[in-house]
């Protein structure tokens, strides 16, 4: 188990026995008993708002108080067994960032372990610093429905290869702006996710579609659909986390991409898979087809291809199949 994950698995005990208290101010949970009655705690308040409280000895003037701001901090001076000690208070004011609020609080106790007390202000303020650019990038920008089918077909992908053992976060390197969505020592996956009334498939770059390193390269499109019995982008990116040995780096992807908890109440489900290694003969432009190469000042080139055409190239398939293609 991974530092990260330990953490997360013991903030996810502290949350589940945690009640908002009656009278005192917070109701805490001391995350290793090992340090005594100074070590961190997860808390949380009468409003059922939850708090990481580390002790600090640092100067906590570099605690920037955010207006707004969904992640709180301060300096506050807190009692839970003899005598009084000096913690940072960090606060989730958004019930909907629950679960990043745990990465949140698993990047601060990792710096707390690495550097203790003397420099938990400092380290906290840091990462919190970092966690609301990043909410700030992500709310400025929601995923259009064609980007959540996008990531819906994606996800399923990555979750199903993490489960088995054969991706790991790393793996996935559409979200980096690589040629391909996925990348393994023996093939490339490049995967397209199509609502159900969508004619055309995008391809983005005179890449995408062309082999890397000599590796194969295999085309997968998979239907989505909207379902109001099938599974939102929370429920699958959960279930990829648990399978990925490094569940932060996925969720830092995902942000990247604008993803946000706040926006995710529709619910998709697969529909066909179908899959085709990509070869000489597939309609596609690469960049041996130009014959002086790429003009110079043109980016971010793309081209539709025909849905119907496609498909009638490739052959029905399953996760599976996909499973074999990296094996």
């Amino acid at each position: 188990m991974t530092t990260e994950s330990r953490f997360v698995s013991t903030l996810a005990r502290a949350w589940a026995v945690l009640v908002p208290p009656r009278t005192a101010e917070l109701s805490s949970f001391l995350l290793d008993p090992r340090a005594g009655e100074s070590g961190p705690r997860a808390a949380v308040d009468r409003e059922g708002r939850q708090h990481l409280l580390v002790p600090h000895t640092d100067d906590a003037s570099v605690l920037v108080v955010e207006e707004n701001s969904a992640l709180a901090m301060s300096s506050r001076t807190l009692a839970f067994g003899s005598s009084a000690l000096d913690y940072v208070d960090v606060a989730c004011h958004d019930a909907s960032l629950r679960r990043e609020f745990d990465q949140v609080c698993a990047d601060i106790l990792e710096a707390f372990e690495e550097d203790g007390a003397s420099h938990a202000a400092a380290r906290s303020a840091q990462v919190i610093g970092r966690w609301r650019r990043l909410l700030r990038t992500v709310r400025s920008r929601a995923l259009s429905p064609e980007q959540r089918i996008g990531l819906f077909a994606e996800l399923n992908v990555l979750r199903a290869l993490a489960s088995v053992g054969l991706a790991d976060a790393d793996s996935w390197t559409g979200p980096e702006a690589k040629p391909h969505d996925f990348e393994f020592d023996s093939a490339s996956i490049e995967v397209k996710g199509v609502g159900v009334d969508a004619d055309h498939i995008v391809i983005h770059g005179v890449e995408q579609l062309d082999a890397l390193d000599g590796k194969p390269l295999h085309l997968v499109v998979m239907e989505v659909r909207e379902d109001v019995g099938g599974e939102r982008l929370a429920d699958v990116l959960a279930e990829a986390e648990s399978a990925v040995v490094t569940p932060s780096a996925l969720r830092a992807k995902v942000n990247k991409l604008g993803y946000s908890s706040d926006d995710d109440e529709t619910r998709f489900s697969l529909g066909q898979v179908y899959m085709v290694p990509v070869t000489t003969g597939f309609p596609r432009i690469i960049s041996d087809d130009l014959v002086a190469g790429v003009p110079d000042g043109l980016s971010r080139l793309s081209y539709r291809l025909d849905r119907a055409v496609v498909i009638g190239l490739m052959r029905p398939a399953h996760l599976d199949e996909i499973k074999g293609a990296i094996a």
